[in-house]
């Protein structure tokens, strides 16, 4: 379930980041992956392959000695990216007041 809702945490704050920089021109603040700001959707789909394989390291690394520890992170990591996806939501409405 934790794996299953990081998923849907980060989705939202791929959909978030896709929309606010095609329609709103904002920003990415991530050097990884920054230089890819004029092409969103590839930005997107360099930023969700990061996600799944350092999810996936994590679920291998840890979930098999350290099941309640692994829960514990990907509990963080779902919090961090629903923050991410309500701070892009604030973003567009700050820079529809503009």
């Amino acid at each position: 379930m934790p794996t299953t809702l990081f998923a849907t945490a980060a989705a939202a704050d791929w959909a978030t980041t896709y929309y606010g920089i095609k329609h709103y021109r904002l920003r990415e603040t991530n050097p990884l992956i920054r230089r890819f700001d004029r092409t969103p959707a590839k930005m997107v789909l360099i930023g969700a392959a990061i996600d799944v394989g350092a999810v996936a390291a994590w679920n291998y690394t840890m979930g098999r000695k350290h099941p309640r520890i692994a829960a514990a992170g990907l509990w963080t990591m779902t919090a961090f990216r629903a923050y991410l996806a309500f701070h892009n939501s604030r973003n567009m409405q700050r820079s529809e007041r503009r």
